[in-house]
């Protein structure tokens, strides 16, 4: 799963919008995050990883590696 597809299912999750979850990580990292800036980076597939365990881990989430069977 790409960082694309699994932003987009925590925010359907959550019922939050990309404007909020921009929000979320500016408050979280400190950096400028607008909802079209974060929009662009999830359209273009430039969101870091580490941009994405921020916010899975502000909305509750634990992203745990689990070996396929």
């Amino acid at each position: 799963m790409d960082s694309k597809t699994l932003v987009k299912i925590l925010c359907a999750q959550e019922a939050i919008t990309y404007e909020k979850a921009a929000k979320i990580l500016q408050e979280k990292t400190g950096r400028r995050y607008t909802k079209t800036s974060f929009s662009s980076k999830i359209y273009k597939d430039t969101l870091r990883f580490t941009e994405v365990f921020i916010l899975a881990d502000a909305l509750g989430y634990d992203l745990v590696p689990v070996k396929r069977k």
